[in-house]
């Protein structure tokens, strides 16, 4: 008996060792953030120099850029991570602040804000500098920008993969990496996600001429900046009243998916479609911006292609659809991480297998729920003697104790990346082992009368077909599952199955 007791104090002590974890990403699981400033991602890339003349003298941004005229340039990013986290891979989410590709920079009220709010909730974050100078009189020239940006924000996406290929000093999962934006971030995020091929690139962004000067190739996809044996392409993204050059690029259900936030009362980036800054368009002297598709012709074309995506829609919030000055709204942060969480980091498709009834003579059983890589997995029992398994195990066994009228065993898968799954859930019912005879001749084996228990056979009972007077059938209806624990048959009883009738055994069969 003293083994015995042992044996369960060691079996119980490692019950303790699974625990429900705090719900990540859901909700501020960290009271604050570590955060990194100044960190080169690329090195030495061609920036346009301002090209001068009267729209860049009275706006005093670069306007007019000579695109044939560069200087290099290094970028740098703002990286901010939970304090106190231990977990060592974890999703990262990079942001893009807005401005026209004409101003703004990493250090924004509402990006910072972003960034750190995300951070609480389990996210190392990132806010990123990337290349700033338009032509706005040329809608060819104008399209290099944005192509530019494109660009900065993939560097940003190598430069964390390289890292966990490497050192990993910022301990990300290489395949759970996110970038969104607002205004031109968000541009940068939609053409992230889906202009992703070489026959999709403007092509003002190959060798070009601007007033007879040869303006050179600004390179493939991920041929700016460092790091170019990785690829530069997200996972997912979101985007704050951002747009896409074209509908089409949007291609299929495989591409990465998206959640969009824009009113209707924008009039930068269109709600629909159309050129940028439309309020502003009076005063510019020359070639129409490029016509670009906001978000809901994105929705569009992504029911059509079968897309997933959400869309949070409004009409009284004009261009700066995430700012409540001087906070954020308060469905911002959950929208974006809810979409992040749901669509890529929380562990679905498991169920929980295992015996739901439990005889008294063999009360050990066996539990299992889909294995989750580098999981994690909350086992809750109820009514039982001892159990062995870990956290880290999607596999128990049970020793039940038959006389607990409660009994019942649930787990919460979590993923790598701590992100919490459904509750499984099974009640544990508790029989014993009876033997049941059959007491008529032929018969139909659902009918009670024709057993000596005045009831039909159990999980947990052992099923006797005796000798009778004269020999019998025993009819099993169509598409009926049993289970029994055992059948014995005498001679003169047949047991006749029919179409799609199954009864399984736990202790086998005799005398057939």
């Amino acid at each position: 008996m003293r083994i015995l007791i042992s044996i369960f104090s060691i079996l119980w002590s490692i019950t303790l060792a699974a625990q429900s974890l705090p719900d990540r990403y859901q909700e501020d699981v960290f009271d604050t953030w570590i955060e990194t400033s100044g960190v080169q991602f690329s090195t030495g890339v061609p920036q346009p120099v301002p090209g001068g003349g009267f729209y860049e003298w009275i706006s005093g941004f670069p306007v007019n850029v000579n695109e044939y005229e560069t200087t290099d340039e290094d970028l740098f990013m703002d990286i901010f991570e939970p304090e106190g986290d231990t977990l060592s891979q974890r999703p990262l989410v990079i942001i893009c602040f807005g401005g026209g590709f004409l101003s703004g920079s990493r250090d924004y009220w509402s990006i910072r804000l972003l960034a750190q709010q995300l951070a609480k909730r389990g996210f190392v974050t990132a806010s990123i500098d990337y290349r700033l100078g338009m032509n706005i009189f040329d809608s060819d020239l104008a399209n290099r920008a944005v192509y530019r940006g494109l660009q900065d924000g993939r560097a940003a996406v190598r430069f964390f993969r390289a890292d966990a290929a490497g050192a990993n000093n910022y301990k990300i999962d290489p395949d759970q990496i996110f970038i969104g934006g607002h205004s031109s971030g968000g541009f940068i995020a939609t053409h992230n996600a889906y202009l992703d091929k070489e026959s999709e690139r403007p092509l003002s962004t190959y060798e070009w001429t601007q007033d007879g000067n040869d303006c050179e190739d600004l390179g493939c996809l991920d041929c700016a900046g460092d790091n170019q044996e990785y690829s530069g392409h997200a996972n997912a993204i979101f985007s704050l009243a951002g747009a896409l050059g074209f509908t089409d690029f949007i291609e299929t259900a495989d591409d990465p998916t998206m959640v969009m936030f824009h009113s209707t009362d924008d009039d930068t980036v269109p709600y629909t479609n159309g050129e940028p800054f439309s309020s502003l368009l009076w005063l510019i002297v020359g070639d129409d911006l490029p016509t670009v598709y906001g978000s809901s012709d994105m929705a569009d074309q992504a029911d059509i292609v079968g897309l997933p995506y959400e869309f949070y829609s409004y009409t009284n919030r004009g261009h700066g659809v995430h700012e409540n000055d001087p906070e954020l709204h308060t469905d911002i942060v959950p929208g974006i991480e809810d979409w992040f969480y749901l669509d890529r980091l929380k562990p679905t498709g498991s169920e929980l297998i295992g015996d739901t009834i439990i005889c008294n003579d063999d009360n050990m059983a066996n539990y299992m729920t889909t294995a989750i890589s580098s999981g994690y997995y909350d086992w809750i029992i109820n009514g039982e003697l001892a159990y062995t398994g870990t956290a880290a195990d999607n596999e128990i066994s049970v020793i039940w104790n038959t006389a607990a009228t409660d009994a019942e065993v649930t787990v919460i898968p979590y993923s790598k990346s701590r992100a919490r799954g459904d509750s499984l859930h099974l009640d544990i019912a508790m029989q014993d082992v009876e033997m049941i005879r059959w007491v008529e001749g032929d018969g139909d084996w659902t009918q009670s009368a024709n057993w000596n228990l005045a009831r039909i056979p159990q999980t947990c009972d052992d099923v006797e077909l005796p000798t009778l007077e004269g020999t019998y059938t025993v009819t099993v209806p169509v598409n009926l599952e049993a289970e029994v624990r055992s059948i014995i048959s005498y001679p003169g009883a047949t047991l006749e199955l029919n179409e799609g009738a199954e009864i399984k055994l736990r202790n086998g069969v005799e005398g057939f």
